[in-house]
């Protein structure tokens, strides 16, 4: 969907010494850009300054209109496949210290000394 590879389809083109660029879109080229920004782009003016015609005045605009999905929403969005999903931090038995299980569930109880 990108007009940039990913950073596997980037790490196999260097290991090969192939041309980056070649793969990516030329929109993502610095003289693109370049391009772009050259024509210059004037601020808009105080909203009292403007100039509208008759016709677009008499025109309402509209909120579209939403259906509500029913259920209950979600509290916690759902994360891309490329966005960083955290570290799960591992279960400690209180018991006997070990990792892997927790005090209710644990099978070598501490002994007694």
């Amino acid at each position: 969907m990108d007009v940039i590879p990913c950073e596997h389809a980037l790490a196999i083109v260097t290991k090969y010494d192939m041309d980056e660029y070649q793969y990516c879109s030329g929109y993502c080229t610095k003289d693109y850009m370049l391009k772009t920004y050259e024509v210059p782009v004037y601020p808009i003016p105080d909203e009292s300054q403007w100039e509208i015609s008759g016709d677009v005045l008499g025109d309402a605009v509209k909120p579209q209109k939403v259906r509500v999905k029913p259920g209950r929403p979600k509290k916690i969005r759902l994360k891309g496949a490329g966005e960083f999903q955290g570290k799960r931090c591992k279960i400690t038995c209180s018991l006997c210290g070990q990792q892997g299980h927790n005090k209710k569930s644990c099978r070598n109880p501490p002994k007694n000394v």
